[in-house]
């Protein structure tokens, strides 16, 4: 039986492993410094929605104050405002626990809040159509 020595190619030094070791460390660090970066963009922009949900809960709210104030509209047309906005502020509470659980892409909840805010819009100029009519109850 002989003994036969490695090929002088297939043998690898500590230093060459450590080297090694360091190339791989180094992409490691560079691609969790680029997670980190990401992390507080992200952040960042969840408390941009926060502060854009918190926004539309208060416009919520003025707007189901005007609906309590408004005297030409009828009981239908109240219960359906009120609809509305009862749907309004549980779609709103999901965009939020989804933004807190980060379990969606931002761009999914900017265009749900941008859905949101385009429906107070139209529920802010169905109350003024409403509040313009003459004192004629239906």
């Amino acid at each position: 039986m002989a003994f036969r020595r490695p090929h002088p190619r297939q043998k690898r030094t500590c230093e060459e492993h450590k080297a090694e070791l360091e190339e791989e460390n180094n992409h490691l660090r560079s691609e969790l410094q680029s997670e980190v970066n990401s992390n507080r963009q992200n952040e960042r922009r969840i408390r941009d929605l926060e502060r854009e949900y918190d926004r539309c809960v208060q416009e919520i709210q003025t707007l189901n104050g005007e609906i309590e104030r408004l005297k030409n509209a009828s009981k239908k047309e109240i219960v359906e405002l009120k609809s509305e906005i009862s749907s309004l502020k549980s779609r709103l509470y999901q965009v939020k626990k989804d933004v807190r659980d980060k379990e969606k892409y931002i761009s999914d909840l900017e265009k749900r809040l941008e859905k949101s805010e385009e429906q107070v819009d139209r529920l802010r100029c169905r109350i003024r159509a409403i509040s313009s009519r003459k004192n004629t109850p239906k």
